[in-house]
């Protein structure tokens, strides 16, 4: 039976990179977008997939493009839960409305399609969800104090849901990449680094995919991905 992947964030460079690597592998793809423009690119590189739109930060709207994908492909077997955002700044200027809005972005659009897809996946005693978290949640880093906040919320939401969910046949994985990825946004930002020191993305999307195909019976639970630098001639 060909399987089906859940993508949020499909349109960012992750989001992209690991729909190319699940569609190589035979699964079948529905891909979310937060912009139209997105939506339509996204179309065009995968003829096959359901490509779709949502504000995944509203419950209703999670669930009404959830029920397309469940009418479009009957299940869902991997939730791989994309969706985020990043902001940085000094702790002591940051508003409550900062505060709520990477709440929303990193935790909220995570929860609403783990609330979305968990149902059947219980029911039926099989299932895989992917979160990412950050190595600012763990480590933390000056100007971060937001984004490591909402991402440690979304490590401990994946580790309990891990727990409550395992004897149901449920497999949660939380991402941890520790490092700066090798994205478009991040050369433009940081034009004097060495990208080779950065985290490829090709490399990490076949990583989720190895943790998504593997056997239930040894699933990933935390997974940390470095970056090997490349080695000086």
């Amino acid at each position: 039976m060909t399987r089906t992947a859940l993508i949020t964030g499909a349109g960012g460079a992750l989001g992209g990179a690991v729909a190319e690597a699940f569609a190589d592998a035979g699964w079948r793809l529905a891909l979310l977008a937060h912009r139209a423009d997105t939506a339509r690119d996204l179309s065009a590189r995968h003829p096959d997939a359901l490509v779709l739109t949502a504000d995944l930060t509203d419950e209703a709207a999670t669930r009404g493009v959830v029920d397309r994908v469940l009418e479009r492909f009957g299940r869902v077997d991997a939730l791989l839960g994309l969706a985020g955002g990043f902001a940085m700044g000094p702790a002591h200027e940051a508003s409550s409305g900062d505060l709520d809005r990477l709440l929303a972005l990193n935790v909220r659009t995570l929860f609403n399609s783990v609330r979305a897809v968990l149902p059947a996946m219980r029911d039926r005693g099989d299932g895989f969800i992917l979160g990412v978290s950050a190595a600012a949640a763990e480590e933390g880093g000056s100007g971060m104090a937001l984004y490591a906040a909402s991402k440690a919320a979304v490590a401990a939401y994946l580790r309990a849901l891990r727990a409550e969910v395992r004897e149901q046949g449920v497999r949660v994985t939380t991402l941890f990449p520790m490092g700066a990825l090798d994205t478009p946004a991040n050369r433009e930002a940081m034009p004097e680094a060495d990208p080779s020191g950065w985290i490829d993305l090709k490399d990490l999307a076949a990583t989720i995919l190895h943790a998504a195909e593997r056997d239930p019976r040894g699933h990933v639970g935390e997974l940390k991905v470095y970056a090997t630098p490349a080695r000086s001639a």
